[in-house]
């Protein structure tokens, strides 16, 4: 079964709950943040930890933190899209 696994990278700046396809960083995967529709799954990982999807929104473009807190400044921010019998 064809598959492809897209990383969209980025690190907390310590304030923000929202980041773009903006916020992006090209040299470690993708600076697209896909709509849930084109993923078969959708994993958020910060500083390395799986989190709920309570914890987040995404939407084409964007992703919403829903957590009181935000990471610490410099904290990785990873999600993961996983398609499955999809195209690009």
């Amino acid at each position: 079964m064809p598959s492809t696994n897209l990383l969209y990278f980025t690190f907390s700046d310590g304030q923000k709950r929202l980041y773009t396809n903006n916020d992006g960083i090209a040299q470690y995967g993708t600076t697209e943040i896909l709509a849930p529709e084109e993923a078969s799954y959708i994993n958020l990982f910060i500083n390395g930890i799986l989190q709920p999807h309570i914890n987040y929104q995404i939407q084409k473009g964007s992703l919403t933190l829903l957590t009181e807190e935000v990471p610490s400044k410099g904290v990785p921010i990873i999600i993961q899209f996983v398609l499955i019998n999809k195209e690009l």
